[in-house]
């Protein structure tokens, strides 16, 4: 997972072709491969303002997670963000306290 991390951090930093390649690839493939490595299954959708999809994947025990981004009309899926250790926070109080994070 470290590795998934390094290179999408490079990718952010230093975008090329090569690893633009390697970040990206086609929706049931980089699905399919967040399910069968990593346990990880969809937990949080949303769309921007000019239709691009952002979608959450968590594993079952929330040991990793993954944000990916699918542009319109297309059924490519790019990883920017992934990392270890998810924690959901209580949200059924009426303010935020920063103290659980």
């Amino acid at each position: 997972m470290k590795k998934i991390l390094l290179i999408t951090i490079i990718l952010i930093l230093f975008p090329t072709t090569t690893l633009a390649q390697f970040a990206c690839g086609p929706r049931n493939k980089v699905l399919n491969h967040l399910f069968m490595k990593f346990n990880e299954v969809p937990k949080a959708v949303a769309i921007t303002g000019t239709g691009l999809l952002i979608e959450l994947f968590v594993s079952k025990n929330n040991k990793t997670w993954t944000i990916l981004t699918t542009r319109p009309g297309t059924r490519t899926s790019c990883v920017i963000f992934a990392g270890d250790n998810w924690k959901e926070l209580n949200t059924n109080r009426n303010t935020f306290d920063d103290r659980n994070l």
